[in-house]
């Protein structure tokens, strides 16, 4: 949270400001003329209680999303009484090729691709003996993840999220390649000693089969313009039905070009984007100088 803190610092010393950071940094209290606001974690003190509960809960936000008739992946909810009856019909119903993941987890943790029925059911007592419910969704063949930020129902930016998967060359290593392709993440990491192995020409190596910026996927700039209205048109017309002021909106793009809603954060991290997005500090910055000018109107 270094960047976000600098960030906030600099916004407050500019606005005037007081701010007192708590918590071992997680509290941002901010206070001006007898105005009280708080930004804890990434959440800014914008959306109510009630649709930040939501957002934080992947199911929950699927059926509100299932409500409004939106283009969404398929949740199904798994609790500890669940009978194994249907969740192995579910895993079957889904050609034995599913992804589980705690309704609760961010940056792409505790989420897990599942193509065994004993994986399945070891998985399912793991994570429920963590949780009180967790999601089983179809794998989905995704090309593509976008995320749109919005706030005050127009959307700040949108930015694309591709897998670390490099090709070989013949010459370079994999870890040279994935170093190559992502330097802000994987040259910040001990890598296996086996990926110091020269990949084949064309040889394809997948690194990591999730688009999480924080387990070495990549950035991009989106440019197709039809592409950015399309994205920013639904995400924009989820936030306005749902009462989401500032917020993200994760849609993946399937490899038959379907736009499917995948998730939403009520907390609004960019560290990640900061690093690898051109100009990402002042972008990021202005963004949350905007969310802080509707926390003080």
């Amino acid at each position: 949270m270094e960047n976000f803190h600098k960030i906030i610092k600099e916004i407050c010393l500019e606005k005037k400001i007081d701010l007192k950071i708590l918590s071992k940094g997680w509290i941002c209290y901010l206070e001006r003329e007898q105005q009280i606001r708080y930004i804890v974690g990434y959440k800014f003190d914008l959306n109510s209680h009630g649709i930040g509960e939501i957002l934080d809960d992947k199911y929950a936000f699927y059926e509100l999303l299932l409500e409004k008739k939106y283009p969404s992946i398929e949740y199904h909810i798994i609790f500890r009484e669940t009978e194994k009856e249907h969740i192995e019909k579910l895993f079957d119903r889904y050609y034995q090729n599913v992804v589980l993941k705690s309704n609760t987890g961010t940056c792409g943790r505790e989420v897990f691709h599942i193509k065994k029925k004993e994986q399945l059911l070891e998985c399912i007592d793991r994570l429920l003996k963590k949780h009180f419910s967790i999601s089983l969704c179809p794998f989905y063949e995704i090309q593509f993840e976008y995320r749109v930020i919005i706030l005050d129902g127009k959307t700040k930016i949108i930015y694309g999220k591709k897998k670390p998967i490099v090709i070989g060359d013949g010459k370079s290593s994999i870890k040279q390649l994935l170093e190559k392709q992502n330097p802000f993440f994987f040259k910040n990491i001990d890598l296996p000693s086996e990926l110091n192995r020269i990949l084949p020409e064309n040889d394809i190596y997948e690194y990591h089969w999730q688009f999480n910026l924080s387990q070495g996927a990549s950035l991009f700039e989106v440019k197709d313009n039809d592409l950015k209205e399309k994205l920013s048109q639904l995400a924009e017309s989820i936030a306005k039905d749902f009462g989401m002021t500032f917020c993200s909106i994760d849609i993946i793009q399937t490899k038959e070009d379907q736009l499917l809603v995948m998730e939403a954060n009520s907390g609004v991290m960019m560290d990640q984007f900061i690093k690898q997005y051109p100009n990402g500090y002042e972008v990021a910055k202005n963004i949350y100088k905007e969310a802080i000018d509707k926390m003080f109107p």
